[in-house]
């Protein structure tokens, strides 16, 4: 995963329900991808460390030619509707210049607001007794967040639910950090985040 080479890394195991994905990955220290967008650096790490614990398929664009989650004429997008999942939960990153919140939730349109509202307090009911992540800003409500997911084809209007989930940097790699996995606190999110969508029965 660490490569600066475009593939797409696609793993099924036995939950067919749900599906991790991750559009914008790439490796730590590489900013931009060659689709001439940012890269939401060492995401796919999180997203497939997500996939593992929840068993289920997982699907990692990684520092590719075109951005994956805009359309659903691509190769990214028509493995999603060949699976078909129940639920989605796409990971990306941010780089904290145009939002003051820490971790941003959508499912891309207002229709679905209830269900990343909740997801949002729930992860800050774990987080908050945690002691590295008590700080973390985590807003579910549309009208509230910049990143929004609007133009996300692959959140909404597919007949699955789809959450869009945003995270900062301090989650996703160190200050100074090239190359290498995120730190132990991005794994720790994760784990709170499988135990808030457990406690919506959602997976």
């Amino acid at each position: 995963m660490s490569s600066k080479a475009s593939h797409l890394l696609k793993e099924e195991r036995c939950n067919k329900t749900v599906v991790i994905g991750v559009p914008h990955h790439a490796p730590v220290g590489v900013d931009r991808l060659p689709c001439n967008r940012w890269a939401d650096e060492n995401t796919g790490y999180l997203g497939r460390y997500l996939a593992q614990k929840l068993n289920c398929h997982s699907i990692i664009a990684c520092n590719y030619t075109i951005d994956a989650n805009k359309d659903m004429n691509n190769d990214y997008a028509r493995q999603l509707l060949q699976w078909l999942p129940r639920l989605l939960i796409e990971i990306h990153g941010h780089k904290r210049k145009r939002t003051n919140n820490d971790v941003e939730i959508t499912c891309g349109c207002t229709e679905y607001n209830q269900y990343s509202i909740i997801l949002a307090e729930k992860l800050l009911e774990k987080c908050k007794n945690d002691n590295e992540l008590h700080r973390l800003r985590i807003c579910g409500d549309f009208a509230r967040i910049y990143f929004k997911g609007k133009t996300a084809r692959t959140i909404h209007g597919q007949g699955w639910l789809g959450f869009l989930i945003e995270l900062p940097p301090e989650l996703r790699f160190n200050a100074g950090q090239i190359g290498g996995e995120p730190p132990r606190t991005g794994y720790q999110f994760c784990k709170y985040l499988i135990e808030s969508l457990n406690k919506m029965e959602l997976i």
